[in-house]
């Protein structure tokens, strides 16, 4: 499935792919977050902030994207952005980061075992 989308759908989309699937790792236009399919992230909520998407993970991450469409295929749900920021504070610690986001693709990749 591919589709341009608002970004309504792209937060539906979001949150209909972690229901599915609990967790996923996390892949940015810049490279993957921590190591490919070691860290697994919970989604906490995905929703419209005005006219981006708003993505929270593990209770502390957010992702903020200005996205354009939305992508799934099995266990791989594509988000096409034209920018956005990813802010993240360190695990086990108060150290916190943020990182703009040119655009690209925002990949989470399930685990292949359920």
């Amino acid at each position: 499935m591919t589709s341009s989308a608002d970004s309504s759908a792209i937060a539906d989309a979001v949150n209909a792919f972690f229901a599915e699937h609990e967790v996923a790792s996390l892949r940015l236009p810049s490279g993957w977050f921590g190591r490919p399919f070691d860290n697994w992230h919970q989604l906490t909520d995905a929703a419209t902030d005005g006219a981006g998407v708003l993505i929270r993970l593990d209770d502390r991450q957010v992702l903020t994207l200005d996205a354009d469409s939305v992508s799934s295929e099995g266990r791989v749900l594509r988000v096409s952005i034209r920018g956005g920021r990813w802010h993240w504070t360190e695990y086990g610690g108060d150290q916190e980061h943020n990182e703009v986001l040119g655009p690209g693709v925002v990949e989470f990749h399930a685990p292949f075992h359920r």
